[in-house]
């Protein structure tokens, strides 16, 4: 895997994916470039998504051209704080996992107060009686971006 920063982008990649954010995931279709957002875990080496069988068009995007981009920020306007990582690889859709759905799950879910003390099989709570499975990414290469301005704005 390629990793290219900016010339501030001097934050940990492993630590930022740790962070709960959302993935916006770019495919290609027929009759256009598509987006979708998704939780995420990132787990050896791979951005890891959970996907319902047949909800939107999204593995039949990945099964003609498993080529996609990925872009994660986070970011807070009250500091000035931003953080920007885009990742250009490859998706194959992969058999559901009862475990890694409940890690990547809890990862959200526990940031509710309610939801701290997690059920511990919560991936097989969200399966129920709908067909799962993961969409996994392989990254061929990460940009990291550090944007955050606000030490540009008080200086101005």
């Amino acid at each position: 895997m390629e990793v290219h920063r900016n010339d501030r982008a001097q934050f940990d990649l492993e630590e930022f994916l740790g962070r709960p954010l959302l993935a916006h995931v770019a495919s290609f279709s027929d009759a256009g470039p598509r987006s979708s957002l998704f939780w995420y875990l990132w787990e050896d080496a791979a951005l890891w998504m959970i996907l319902e069988e047949g909800f939107n068009t999204l593995q039949e995007r990945i099964r003609a051209d498993p080529r996609v981009a990925v872009g994660f920020a986070d970011f807070d306007p009250a500091t000035g704080f931003l953080q920007h990582v885009s990742v250009r690889g490859t998706a194959s859709l992969e058999p559901w996992d009862d475990e890694r759905a409940g890690r990547l799950l809890r990862r959200y879910y526990c940031q509710l107060q309610d939801y701290r003390e997690a059920a511990p099989h919560l991936g097989e709570e969200v399966r129920g009686a709908h067909p799962m499975l993961f969409l996994r990414i392989h990254p061929e290469s990460v940009f990291l971006r550090e944007q955050s301005y606000r030490d540009q704005v008080l200086r101005g």
